[in-house]
């Protein structure tokens, strides 16, 4: 009896990649893409003066090189893979990009760096980006489902660790890469992804930032080399998922895929969480319960006792309480639940929380000194598909109030209006860019598919 070989899943996931064009897709996958495209941006002006990004321009301007790409939004020309490892790493440690919980990834801060780089090198317009980016969401987030949750408590920084998947196909599609070049492209990048931990991050030095910058460079190099004759490894199953975690998924490859690269099920829209706050996703529940718990009881910061939350593992771990600096911060529920307490303001985890003046602020340290943390091991068993936690404040005066909350629930995270990821770009572009540029900037995203050319959009972002 003959048996029929199973299909190759690096060979699906290079013929579903390659086989994107902006015609077949659905009008809601481009609407979503599209999303991600104007929330990036958003994102990366952000981080324009954040962190390292000083030091990185720097470092990129020195190297001089052929001027393929601008970076924005100041407007100096440098080559694509030096503007995307520019680019990323503004965005990285910001911790205010999107997110695919299934997967714990952060695709957007550097897929999209990539392919405004590379779309104008090779000018060409939306039509060429969309597809793209589509690919590069598609392919990474199904990899990092593969190893979910696994990777993650095994100590690696999945978000840096993956990062370099999504540019790597995204760039491939650009470079127009066909099936066979693109699963070299992806054989390529998992043996080049950068190998970082939580530990590293955890510690809060600013080198954090790099790692979104070298993952994109790393996933540009991988589609590069690819274009011009290198191929990689082929066993992703046997050869590479048990070395990154003892627990694998390897059938989450492909799902929804058909043998001949058809995609079914589309992981854009199947959960991208866009972020309102500066903070790792996973704090986004208690955060908005507490304020509403502060907001609705009108409770002030003298009045609590104890402020409890009962969460998942995974939030559970980011419980520093007196953050030494920025990237920590951001990293720290307790100290994020006392900047809610003690402002009362949602704005100020957009970023001004984290400035050096706020985090010696005594009377948040001493609130941070309240919070109580215990790990829900059902609500740890319900994620990524419900993000829940439990927060209860005990006052002075014996009274109590507690909210639970689901994140999914709450529908600007999942799955957002236009008007959310507009509102959330405008709070950020129009301080830099002016009204003028940041309501151009919006329109041509809303048509990016027309657009023939991105350098349009590219000096809509020059500020």
């Amino acid at each position: 009896m003959k048996h029929e070989k199973a299909p190759d899943p690096l060979a699906q996931l290079g013929l579903a990649a390659a086989a994107l064009r902006i015609e077949t897709l659905p009008a809601e996958v481009v609407q979503r893409s599209k999303q991600r495209v104007l929330d990036t941006l958003g994102c990366l002006i952000a981080g324009y003066h954040a962190g390292i990004a000083d030091a990185i321009r720097s470092y990129v301007l020195a190297q001089g090189g052929v001027p393929e790409a601008t970076l924005l939004p100041g407007g100096q020309k440098t080559t694509v893979a030096l503007a995307g490892l520019a680019h990323a790493t503004y965005i990285h440690g910001l911790e205010l990009s999107d997110a695919a919980p299934r997967a714990t990834v952060h695709p957007g801060k550097e897929i999209i760096p990539v392919a405004l780089a590379l779309a104008e090198r090779r000018g060409v317009g939306g039509a060429a980006i969309l597809p793209a980016i589509v690919a590069g969401y598609e392919i990474e987030i199904r990899i990092g489902r593969a190893l979910f949750p696994g990777a993650f408590y095994r100590g690696w920084w999945t978000p840096g660790m993956f990062g370099a998947i999504g540019p790597a196909v995204t760039a491939g599609h650009l470079l127009g890469l066909d099936a066979t070049g693109m699963d070299n492209a992806i054989g390529i990048v998992l043996n080049l992804l950068p190998a970082t931990t939580t530990h590293a991050t955890e510690e809060g030095g600013s080198f954090k930032w790099l790692i979104g910058g070298q993952a994109c460079a790393a996933g540009l190099l991988a589609a590069e080399m690819a274009a011009r004759g290198t191929t990689g490894m082929r066993d992703i199953v046997g050869g590479w998922l048990p070395v990154v975690s003892n627990e694998t998924h390897p059938e989450r490859l492909t799902e929804g895929i058909t043998a001949d690269g058809t995609i079914m099920q589309w992981e854009l829209l199947s959960g991208i969480l866009t972020k309102y706050y500066a903070t790792v996703g996973c704090m986004t529940t208690p955060l908005d319960e507490i304020f509403d718990l502060i907001t609705e009881n009108d409770i002030k910061a003298n009045d609590i006792a104890e402020i409890h939350v009962d969460c998942m593992q995974r939030l559970a771990i980011f419980n520093t309480r007196h953050p030494e600096n920025e990237l920590a911060a951001r990293a720290s529920l307790p100290y994020c639940l006392a900047v809610a307490v003690c402002t009362r303001d949602r704005s100020q985890l957009l970023g001004p929380a984290f400035r050096p003046e706020v985090l010696a602020d005594k009377a948040i340290w001493a609130v941070a000194e309240k919070v109580r943390i215990t790990v829900n091991a059902d609500y740890e068993r319900q994620y990524p598909a419900r993000s829940l936690a439990q927060v209860t404040l005990r006052l002075h005066n014996g009274k109590s109030y507690s909210r639970e909350g689901d994140r999914s629930a709450r529908g600007r995270y999942l799955t957002p209006t236009e008007q959310d990821i507009e509102e959330k770009f405008r709070l950020i572009a129009t301080p830099v860019l002016g009204q003028s540029k940041t309501d151009r900037v919006v329109a041509l995203v809303q048509k990016l598919e027309t657009l023939r050319n991105v350098r349009e959009l590219v000096d809509a972002l020059r500020g």
